[in-house]
């Protein structure tokens, strides 16, 4: 009797080890799963940092001191039915930050949550920055993807790629800097943005695919008279221009690369991710794997490192060196591999594509600097 009821207290020992461990393999599987789709699933949410504001005056705003609101430099600040610029921080307390305030449209009182973004500017180029421009659809075998031109009278142009979940704004930036330099310039959408195709699966595929949208736009600046391209690429869109060297004919009309933050090894940027969230980073793997369920990708091809031969040119690298998203430990291995080619600059201070924003015209006079030594002839 007793063995009998030992027996009966094994079974249920063994079937609650069983149904716990069951339950921890779908719960990571689900924990993998989300996090994929973070990757993969485009999300065109308003903005994905908000700031609180405390205070608002002429020329002047007071923010609620957070790691974004602390930075140095220059930030878009949105909110329903306003834009405005946050420029440098002229004061500072330990709860609060008080920064420049410029270019507002819309209301703004205190008690608004606003988003804090990167890319600091809104609108199309003119609204934005003044400049001459035209809002086009470059021909792509997924139809037609919404860009806008800016012209320019040399025969380089320059072809503005953003990162994922981003927009075309992000190139406002470097617009003038690009115009000075005489490159007519492309800033363009790709598959899955808002106002564009979307892709056959709907989901995002890190480049492999959406670098393809890059070459459909640089056929639209060749057969417009562009002899030589030059590829700028933010975050994932670092990634779609590897991509392009790695696997496009065109890639030969290229004569320069400016990456800024870019994903050029994505392994290694969910083991990061991983990591920052308290996690081992060989737990990234089963995200890895929930990857490959929906997308397969070629992971060694998104390893930029595994065929540098496809960027002997000149390279010019900018990385923040608190940047979040995006390890710059890939930047520094890419630049160590390409020493010969890469101009690398890591930027203190900054956060994930944030290398314009804390020092605006060091940034500028440096790209300014690499575009003329490597545009070529007129």
């Amino acid at each position: 009797m007793r063995e009998w009821l030992n027996k009966g207290r094994r079974k249920k020992w063994f079937v609650a080890v069983g149904a716990t461990i069951a339950a921890l393999f779908a719960l990571g599987a689900l924990a993998s799963w989300h996090f994929a789709s973070l990757v993969v699933v485009p999300d065109h949410s308003p903005w994905a940092e908000g700031v609180d504001i405390e205070a608002v005056a002429p020329s002047r705003i007071k923010l609620k001191r957070v790691e974004a609101t602390e930075r140095p430099g220059y930030y878009g600040l949105v909110w329903q039915g306003g834009h405005a610029i946050a420029g440098p921080i002229v004061a500072e307390n330990a709860d609060t930050v008080t920064r420049r305030l410029g270019s507002v449209r819309g209301y703004l009182e205190p008690g608004t949550r606003a988003g804090f973004d990167s890319s600091v500017y809104s609108g199309n180029p003119g609204e934005a920055r003044g400049l001459p421009y035209r809002s086009i659809a470059i021909p792509d075998p997924l139809g037609p993807m919404p860009a806008w031109l800016i012209p320019g009278a040399g025969r380089t142009w320059a072809i503005v790629v953003h990162g994922i979940n981003d927009d075309r704004e992000v190139g406002l930036r470097i617009a003038p800097t690009l115009r000075r330099a005489g490159l007519p310039q492309l800033l363009i959408s790709y598959r899955d943005d808002l106002g564009a195709p979307a892709s056959p699966d709907g989901l995002h595929h890190m480049g492999e695919t959406e670098w393809r949208d890059v070459a459909a736009a640089m056929r639209y600046a060749l057969a417009r008279g562009a002899r030589r391209v030059v590829l700028v690429g933010y975050s994932m869109g670092g990634a779609l221009v590897a991509q392009l060297m790695e696997r496009s004919p065109f890639s030969n009309r290229v004569i320069a690369l400016v990456l800024d933050a870019p994903a050029l090894n994505w392994k290694a940027i969910l083991e990061f991710n991983s990591e920052r969230m308290g996690f081992p980073g060989h737990l990234a793997i089963p995200v890895e794997w929930a990857i490959d369920a929906r997308i397969d990708p070629d992971w060694d091809s998104l390893d930029a490192v595994s065929h540098p031969e496809d960027f002997h040119l000149p390279v010019l690298l900018f990385h923040g060196e608190e940047d979040k998203v995006v390890p710059i430990s890939t930047s520094e291995e890419f630049a160590a591999e390409l020493s010969r080619f890469v101009t690398f600059y890591p930027v203190p201070k900054a956060g994930h594509t944030q290398s314009w924003n804390v020092d605006p015209r060091l940034y500028d006079r440096r790209l300014g600097r690499f575009l003329e030594e490597t545009k070529g002839g007129p």
